[in-house]
């Protein structure tokens, strides 16, 4: 009720997804980024195969027109490793025990989860209701760490100093102060973004 009782991570996510784009595709990790944020989906579509995308080939410059191919070549190499991610996820959970006490609400966080599709795909995997995250604001929270991308840092964040006044802190510098470690954090993050 109200309490962290597991936190773990696998060693997959959005950058992988980048990587997979970029190797298929053929094109520098930048182009691959804004093609997964624009054009990807998780969720194959009888259109996919009608609508096409401009790939700039490794080594173009700005001017260079690259390659055209369908939306469907995209989703066929997003696809594979979005369902992978969140297979390993379920077998994390299922080692931990906390598949059955999870619950039947899953809430998906990081850069990735805005992928089109990606709630879809990690309930048909998971069993789950899934819904994206995004954190609760909090004072002096920048506009852009409002989003799913940074939900989890920023519940991190909220969690920590929830209790910096309950508990010990323990050196680890949890204190309402900007020179405390969580103050300096929030300061950079407001300086930031």
């Amino acid at each position: 009720d109200g309490e962290l009782v597991h936190t773990d991570s696998i060693r997959v996510g959005g950058v992988n997804v980048t990587n997979d784009i970029s190797r298929g595709l053929v094109t520098p990790l930048v182009h691959a980024e804004r093609m997964k944020t624009l054009y990807a989906n998780a969720l194959p579509s009888e259109k996919d195969d009608l609508q096409v995308i401009q790939v700039p080939a490794m080594g173009d410059n700005e001017t260079g027109d690259g390659n055209t191919v369908p939306r469907s070549m995209l989703v066929g190499i997003v696809r594979p490793r979005i369902e992978e991610i969140f297979e390993l996820l379920r077998d994390r959970l299922r080692e931990s025990g906390f598949d059955k006490v999870a619950g039947r609400g899953l809430v998906l966080t990081g850069g990735a989860s805005q992928l089109a599709g990606a709630p879809e795909v990690a309930a048909r995997i998971l069993d789950k209701q899934v819904r994206r995250g995004r954190p609760i604001t909090m004072d002096g929270m920048p506009e852009a760490a409002a989003g799913p991308t940074f939900a989890t840092c920023v519940g991190l964040l909220r969690y920590a100093c929830g209790h910096r006044a309950d508990e010990p802190d323990h050196g680890l510098g949890v204190t309402a102060e900007p020179e405390g470690r969580m103050g300096r954090i929030g300061q950079w993050l407001r300086e930031n973004f």
